[in-house]
């Protein structure tokens, strides 16, 4: 006979039990019997919520034998015997749809069973009050089955309903990383289980199983930081077909070794170093002296900027003039390789952040040196310049890098580094209110004057500005700089400088620290 079927019976009986207590009760019980019918009824067209028909169950379970009392007296408790049945359809039903908070270990009475404690306790003390004792006999025999069901789960189900496979996994900080492991239920009936992560670089799919005696696999995406464990921790919690009990374990599945960026950067440069010859000449890769400084013109469109005098008309961004109101020319890119300006910031607050930052610099230089794109360096810290390299062959500058890798300082502040003015908005409102006339434009423009001056002056001795100014004198435009920082005590500093740079005709690109 199938769940359903099953199911179908007893319900049908119990309406049938109703009925009969609907004509033989007393005009209060025979009111609350046909209220209960009606909501039977109900239930086959249109079903409720589990916790619902959970309710409606139980009540009619304790109400039914006060229908017949008048006729059989304290045996008419016996009535819902047949219908017992349909308690434990609807506790399965009822099973996934409670709230099961995690815990740290061992097994604990669900919210379910909980409820119906404190529910059957509470009726059967009012049973023993009012002398009722076919009410007292319902109770007793609804408990009875509650037990009946325990007694059986306990048995069934062990300690440590799970065993899990073992595996190991190598990541990289910052990396997705992809595995499976084999879940393993030990019970002897089915088990629900809902698995989640206290880490949340930890993905899981699925996040809930059912096992019978059987595996499953488990399917995890790590995206481990610095300082992840070695050994990746699970809750599982499981639970039975009745959802009475619950039952909390740790497994550790997966045992993670974590690569830090920076020594895997660190590892490729040096494995390009062994692998490749000293290259080419200088003279070989270096552009030639007589270029003409101001030359622009390129071959691929690069971006958009305001005009300069000197600009070819050519060259006029037609559609930008007219939205701006400002004359906007196109820059092409070179089709020629460029000089590279490493400009990087070696002043950071924590170890994830000198990570991330070590990777960057050194997969930067390793690239240029892969492209045969010679290149100049200038670093600083939040309080000093602290390197100036002059422009070298690409292999050599890789090893100047590592070198230099190693000068990360950590630093403390107590200030907060908020979003930083946009100077060329500024400038561009202050050139606009130059045009307006009448008085309080001029007395605005007059204010951001001085705010544009005030800025421009608080950056002149900031260790961004000196290094970049620096490494500029020596590297004339047309050049890329590759800045590379996090933009926290030197944010204010190269918008402003860059700003500067960009406008001489140096190509800026920030490299993104992830």
């Amino acid at each position: 006979m199938t769940p359903l079927i099953s199911k179908t019976i007893c319900k049908i009986y119990l309406m049938l039990a109703l009925l009969v207590g609907i004509l033989l009760s007393p005009f209060l019980y025979s009111i609350i019997a046909l209220t209960l019918f009606i909501l039977h009824a109900y239930s086959f067209y249109k079903p409720p919520r589990a916790g619902l028909s959970l309710g409606l169950t139980i009540l009619t379970l304790l109400i039914l034998p006060l229908t017949l009392q008048s006729s059989a007296g304290m045996l008419s408790a016996l009535v819902i015997i047949p219908a017992m049945p349909l308690l434990g359809h609807n506790l399965k039903e009822n099973a996934l749809k409670q709230p099961f908070p995690h815990l740290v270990m061992g097994r604990e009475p669900t919210v379910t069973l909980k409820a119906l404690a404190t529910t059957l306790l509470l009726v059967l003390i009012v049973s023993l009050i009012l002398a009722n004792w076919t009410l007292s006999l319902a109770v007793g025999l609804l408990v009875g089955y509650l037990v009946g069901v325990l007694v059986y789960i306990l048995r069934k189900i062990p300690k440590v309903p799970l065993k899990e496979s073992k595996t190991w996994v190598r990541a990289i900080v910052g990396n997705i990383a992809k595995t499976s492991v084999t879940i393993k239920g030990r019970a002897r009936i089915p088990l629900y289980v809902s698995l989640s992560s206290p880490y949340p670089w930890v993905r899981l799919d699925p996040l809930e199983l059912r096992l019978e005696g059987d595996e499953a696999e488990l399917n995890l995406a790590i995206t481990p930081p610095l300082a992840g464990p070695s050994k990746l921790q699970i809750q599982a919690l499981s639970i039975d077909p009745w959802g009475l009990n619950q039952m909390s374990q740790t497994i550790e599945p997966v045992e993670l070794y974590v690569i830090p960026r920076a020594r895997y950067a660190e590892w490729l440069a040096r494995k390009y170093l062994e692998q490749t010859q000293p290259g080419v000449g200088f003279a070989a890769i270096a552009p030639s002296s007589g270029m003409p400084k101001a030359a622009r013109q390129g071959v691929e469109y690069h971006n958009s900027r305001l005009y300069q005098p000197g600009d070819s008309l050519k060259d006029i961004d037609w559609k930008h003039t007219a939205k701006l109101s400002q004359l906007v020319v196109k820059e092409y890119s070179e089709a020629r390789a460029q000089v590279a300006i490493i400009a990087v910031n070696l002043a950071v607050k924590d170890p994830e952040e000198a990570d991330r930052l070590t990777y960057n610099l050194i997969t930067l230089a390793l690239t240029l040196a892969r492209e045969s794109i010679p290149s100049t360096l200038a670093a600083y810290s939040h309080e000093e310049v602290l390197a100036t390299i002059p422009l070298l062959n690409p292999r050599e500058m890789l090893k100047k890098t590592l070198k230099l890798s190693r000068s990360i300082s950590l630093f403390e502040s107590a200030e907060r580094f908020l979003q930083p003015l946009d100077i060329q908005r500024l400038r561009r409102t202050i050139t606009q209110l130059e045009q307006a006339k009448i008085e309080p434009a001029q007395k605005l423009k007059q204010l951001l004057q001085i705010e544009y001056e005030a800025i421009q002056e608080g950056v002149e001795d900031h260790p961004a500005t000196r290094a970049l100014t620096q490494m500029v004198k020596k590297v004339p435009p047309p050049a890329v700089i590759a800045m590379v920082s996090l933009w926290n005590h030197d944010a204010q500093a190269l918008l402003v400088t860059l700003d500067k740079l960009k406008r001489r005709g140096y190509r800026v690109i920030p490299v993104e620290i992830r």
